[in-house]
């Protein structure tokens, strides 16, 4: 079944913000073996000019994808999420993230396709912090492979 395109521009806002704490800034550079000290030692992080540990470029995706959820698993949309593989992803930053920041996302659906028999469904989401400025953008590209009519 074809993406519903009535969801095309739609936007989801994150249902609640979110807290980075440190302890999930370390534990996901540890899995992602990053050693980049500025993310593991507050101390190190404070003498290079941080209020807090940063958070390395690829964290906020872990946050993303329960943000995205709201629109993905809506029934209505029509996206066999069993299907799906990640086709791409990419983040513009405008300023670092730091533990201590408290984050919320809105995300934004803004392209659905069909080719080669798969379904493409492009989503962009805005991280604004607690004062409401933007912190980045996320781009993803998710993929449900042979579900296009």
């Amino acid at each position: 079944m074809a993406l519903n395109q009535a969801f095309l521009n739609r936007s989801y806002p994150s249902p609640s913000t979110y807290l980075i704490e440190r302890e999930k800034i370390q534990e996901f550079a540890a899995a992602i073996k990053d050693t980049n000290p500025i993310s593991h030692d507050l101390e190190f992080a404070k003498q290079n000019g941080y209020a807090d540990l940063v958070a390395p470029p690829t964290f906020l995706i872990s946050i993303q994808m329960s943000a995205m959820e709201v629109a993905l698993f809506d029934p209505e949309l029509g996206l066999d999420y069993s299907k799906v593989v990640h086709g791409e992803q990419s983040f513009e930053y405008l300023r670092p993230v730091l533990a201590g920041d408290e984050l919320s996302f809105i995300s934004i659906i803004e392209d659905i396709k069909s080719k080669v028999g798969n379904d493409f469904i492009a989503i962009r989401s805005e991280v604004k912090d607690k004062n409401n400025d933007l912190v980045a953008i996320l781009k993803a590209t998710l993929i449900a492979r042979g579900t296009a009519v």
